[in-house]
């Protein structure tokens, strides 16, 4: 048996080689598999586009004629297969351990160094309910009772895969470049910052979480989702790592917290899996709850759209359209800098934090990425 890190669900050794499969699998699909759908694009379809057009008019005439075109619509098929399989599998690892894990869970409240606190009034937003994001089984809510963890497991054993399943081995199965590329945006941009108060909105199950309470050890770090089964696993695993995170359920929209009871707020890949609207708030929200001088920082996909062309802009929307990725277009598309500053925030930066090396925290920053590689995310950081 295998754990990805001490609380993780139990692995079989039949199970991780399928899953290793699966993200070799899917990093071909990626990799040199995708160029076939450029090549198609270039060879069928490019000179039909009518560049006159409006930048939807062209992505929609793009996606349209991709749809019919053979390679993509095997290449999809192939690549939405293995995401449905990389769930099945994980999800066998999950209802092997789930029992175990409820029972670690209850174990914890004596000796914890963290907590978790949860509202049974919380309704999740509507772009989490409607739909599953990444085709996850259930959702982030879940409907397994007061003890359940599912969609927490499933998230963190499936999430580790999805991003070997694209080349970024640099978080490995702990899955936390976000947080080490949001630590090494700060000691680059803010190197004087020494944040007392910390929060992460939409932290999931605390991946980029714990790097934020590893990096500053005498900061109070709180982490707020909208998934009741996502914080209680968010709970167990940090606690698993020894680091002392505080969970609650909240809706990062519109949180309880007073104004300026922060010095440091971070999203981090939340804004794409909620709608242009939520995006704005959200950022509003964040300068909100800073103290003056306090920093904000959104990490997000590494994707927009003067960066790429009509057919770039297409691939990187097929995970809004088949994935269940709701905002993709608006990470590519909003003017993110424009809503932070129209939320009170002054010295907006936007641009690219390469992933940091294990073991480090230092990375370039770049304002365009000269690469189309997912060896960096994009940061959206300002002052309050």
């Amino acid at each position: 048996m295998t754990r990805f890190h001490p609380e993780s669900p139990e692995i079989a050794q039949d199970s991780l080689s399928r899953l290793r499969f699966i993200a070799d699998f899917r990093k071909q699909m990626h990799t040199s598999l995708s160029k076939g759908n450029r090549a198609a694009y270039e060879a069928d379809i490019a000179a039909s586009v009518d560049e006159a057009a409006s930048v939807e008019e062209r992505r929609a005439a793009v996606r349209a004629a991709l749809e019919r075109h053979p390679y993509f619509r095997g290449w999809s098929s192939m690549l939405l297969a293995s995401q449905d399989l990389m769930w099945r599998v994980v999800g066998q690892s999950v209802a092997h351990d789930t029992e175990r894990m409820k029972l670690r869970f209850k174990a914890l409240a004596p000796q914890a160094i963290g907590s978790v606190t949860l509202d049974g009034d919380l309704s999740g937003p509507d772009y989490v309910v409607r739909a599953d994001v990444h085709r996850m089984p259930g959702g982030y809510m879940g409907a397994g009772g007061d003890d359940d963890m599912q969609a927490g497991a499933l998230y963190d054993l499936g999430g580790a895969i999805y991003q070997l399943g694209i080349g970024n081995k640099a978080g490995g199965l702990l899955n936390d470049s976000r947080g080490r590329t949001v630590v090494a945006h700060l000691r680059a941009r803010f190197p004087n910052l020494a944040p007392l108060r910390i929060l992460d909105m939409g932290c999931g199950v605390g991946h980029n979480t714990v790097p934020l309470a590893a990096a500053f050890p005498d900061a109070r770090v709180t982490g707020i989702d909208v998934g009741a089964p996502l914080l209680r696993y968010a709970h167990l695993r940090a606690e698993g790592l020894g680091h002392a995170v505080h969970f609650i359920q909240d809706n990062a929209e519109h949180t309880k917290f007073h104004d300026a009871s922060f010095d440091l707020v971070v999203s981090q890949i939340m804004l794409h899996e909620t709608s242009r609207a939520a995006s704005a708030r959200i950022i509003a929200e964040s300068r909100r709850l800073l103290r003056p001088g306090g920093v904000a920082i959104h990490l997000e996909v590494p994707l927009r759209a003067e960066d790429g062309d009509d057919f770039d802009h297409v691939m990187w929307l097929w995970e809004q359209h088949y994935n269940a990725e709701p905002n993709i277009s608006g990470v590519m598309d909003d003017d993110l800098a424009g809503m932070a500053r129209s939320a009170g925030f002054s010295d907006v930066m936007l641009g690219y934090q390469a992933i940091p090396s294990a073991g480090s925290e230092q990375s370039a920053f770049t304002p365009r990425k000269t690469s189309k590689s997912f060896g960096f995310w994009l940061v959206l950081s300002g002052i309050a």
